[in-house]
């Protein structure tokens, strides 16, 4: 069953074939979600037999991005960036006529400066994220993998892309940057299977 959700400034709406039966609200139309969100009311459901169809429609005045990335894994240790004052995963938009695990390979070795590629083990969650960039409402969709390498452990930040600092950190230390990152990164890290 496909299920998504999408991070859409403060607040989660769920788009998925089945109701919900968790604390979140059910909704019929976007407009509905800044009128829930003057009483504080940030987590949604909207049922539909079609989940990506219905995010395409709803959000169809934004521009629509592809992006890709992972979880990179080494030595039971998981691969991190520091990016603008926040810890977050490696990723990035795809280029032109490229596909998702390619550009999440990309990615992931431009990011951090690996000295080769890691290997895609799988899929692991596709995430949504609204963001507005030069006053244009922006959707993201990003497909994480889960990445085993195997090369140096050395790494170099891609400060062109405002990267700080790259590290390798064990699984208690990812689990706290993942509750300090944005909310859809801490989303993806619970999905990991470890």
């Amino acid at each position: 069953m496909q299920i998504y959700k999408v991070f859409d400034s403060k607040s989660e709406i769920v788009f998925s074939a089945k109701k919900s039966i968790s604390n979140s609200i059910n909704i019929n139309h976007l407009s509905e979600v800044s009128k829930f969100n003057k009483i504080n009311k940030f987590r949604f459901n909207y049922t539909t037999s079609n989940p990506l169809k219905s995010i395409q429609s709803w959000y169809s005045d934004c521009k629509f991005i592809e992006a890709s990335g992972g979880i990179v894994i080494r030595d039971k240790k998981y691969l991190w960036i520091y990016r603008n004052g926040i810890w977050d995963l490696p990723k990035g938009k795809l280029e032109y006529l490229e596909d998702f695990e390619t550009a999440a390979l990309r990615e992931v070795k431009e990011e951090c400066g690996l000295d080769s590629s890691p290997i895609i083990e799988k899929l692991i969650y596709i995430s949504f994220h609204t963001y507005k960039e030069n006053s244009k409402k922006i959707i993201k969709r990003t497909h994480w993998y889960q990445m085993i390498y195997s090369g140096s452990e050395n790494v170099f930040p891609q400060a062109d892309e405002g990267i700080e600092k790259v590290e390798w950190l064990s699984l208690k230390e990812s689990t706290l940057k993942s509750k300090e990152s944005f909310k859809s990164i801490k989303e993806v890290w619970n999905s990991l299977q470890i």
